[in-house]
């Protein structure tokens, strides 16, 4: 016991002292509407399983849709799921030996079940940030951007959700057997285009080619703080960027698809990338700035030329693939799709005074 409440008291502590932000903000709100009076409140200092808490009651929840069973979704009974089948960014899903659920890996929500997300654990999804440099009007000249990475005048292509009418990256969840490739290409087509639209699908696929074709960069796996979290389910995401040229842009024809109001090219400024602002989506105004902050690092500015504005730097690798990514699940097969893997440059991880669950 007194090992177990040394443990308790130097994560506290660690918690107190640390400057950064607390875990998982939204993931202990009631942000989305069906949360509503579904969350008990969790301090702080209360949010990492290290720190016993024997009165700790979470509000049990399970959304409707999700309880139904369908074909997305995991059993209701937990203990149904081999989890030492799942993959998560953090390493081994530890799972409760009394209930025989997973555990958060960054702490307690206030919400026990699984809320709107389908599988106990982790729910992968993956998520394309496609960036331009915003062209410029007759007789604009170029401008230094306050507040953005290098001061480029960047624009990423957003959905408006239905949901939060919040803006977001245009990803989805990742569905049994796909990988992380296929995921990005599809959400964004399913999210940002028109599918429905005369265009032949081979036009359409040509266009997408633009995209993803030349490959991307990874920018970000792990955990996201998504107001749909629980205790027992929670969001995972694979976040990357791809830098398409002037001409390529004008040729993706935007629209709202399934979870969107809207798509439209959207200027990146110091308010959408001011995270408490709310101008984005759960984590997705992190992931926003790691994009840019790499492709500002190897794009000029401000541009002298029309050519130089519709360019990418030289040797056109501006987020030029470096090596296979193992993605989830990432398996040589996804050669053989239509859509060219993405490719990883680099990954990061949520920096947390409670990165690791364990028994109270």
């Amino acid at each position: 016991m007194g090992t177990a409440l040394s443990k308790a008291a130097r994560v506290i502590s660690s918690c107190v002292m640390d400057p950064s932000p607390p875990p998982h903000v939204l993931a202990r709100s009631e942000g989305n509407k069906l949360y509503k009076g579904k969350r008990a409140e969790v301090p702080d200092w209360r949010v990492p399983w290290l720190v016993l808490w024997p009165g700790y009651a979470p509000i049990e929840f399970t959304a409707e849709v999700v309880a139904r069973n369908p074909p997305w979704a995991d059993p209701s009974d937990a203990s149904r799921v081999d989890f030492s089948t799942r993959h998560s960014f953090h390493g081994p899903i530890f799972v409760d030996s009394r209930t025989k659920r997973p555990r958060n890996p960054m702490g307690r929500t206030g919400t026990a079940g699984r809320g709107l997300l389908g599988k106990w654990g982790p729910n992968h999804a993956a998520d394309p940030i496609v960036l331009r440099v915003k062209p410029l009007g007759p007789g604009e000249q170029p401008r230094t951007v306050p507040g953005v990475p290098g001061g480029v005048p960047f624009q990423m292509v957003a959905i408006r959700r239905a949901d939060s009418g919040q803006w977001a990256i245009p990803g989805g969840m990742v569905d049994a057997g796909e990988v992380v490739s296929q995921t990005l290409r599809r959400e964004f087509a399913e999210e940002a285009t028109d599918v429905r639209a005369p265009l032949a699908r081979e036009d359409l696929e040509d266009r997408l080619d633009l995209v993803f074709g030349p490959g991307g960069s990874l920018v970000y796996e792990g955990y996201v703080d998504d107001p749909r979290n629980t205790d027992n389910a929670w969001m995972e995401t694979s976040v990357w960027v791809y830098f398409v040229k002037g001409p390529a842009a004008e040729l993706l024809k935007l629209h709202g698809g399934s979870d969107a109001t809207h798509a439209e090219w959207v200027d990146v400024d110091a308010r959408l990338l001011d995270t408490s602002s709310g101008q984005l989506y759960a984590d997705h105004g992190k992931f926003v700035q790691a994009a840019v902050s790499r492709a500002a690092a190897k794009l000029p500015n401000p541009y002298t030329s029309e050519t130089d504005r519709n360019r990418a730097p030289p040797g056109d690798d501006l987020l030029a693939p470096r090596k296979r990514s193992q993605g989830v699940p990432a398996r040589p097969q996804d050669r053989a799709t239509r859509s060219r893997s993405p490719t990883t440059e680099s990954s990061g991880t949520l920096a947390s005074c409670v990165s690791a669950p364990h028994a109270e």
